[in-house]
């Protein structure tokens, strides 16, 4: 089971576009959740340095220094 692995932003040469590199080992795994083509929302959490990636059908996130809510319920977020 690969859910979590490191990878890297690729910067566009001919424009501001960023690109996420998703590994194989990843998109192959049977729990990732995520087609190509599919549409999905980015959410950026900058208290935390964190990116949010779900499908465009998932709960809006709320982002704030005091930490992510999904439908009201706080997601806490443990800094090691």
């Amino acid at each position: 089971m690969v859910l979590e692995e490191e990878t890297r932003i690729v910067q566009s040469r001919n424009a501001r576009t960023q690109y996420i590199v998703i590994p194989a080992d990843m998109v192959a795994d049977s729990q990732y959740p995520f087609k190509a083509g599919e549409r999905i929302r980015i959410t950026i959490d900058p208290y935390h340095k964190m990116m949010i990636i779900r499908s465009v059908e998932e709960p809006r996130i709320e982002v704030s220094p005091k930490g992510l809510y999904i439908k009201g319920k706080k997601i806490e977020v443990v800094e090691e």
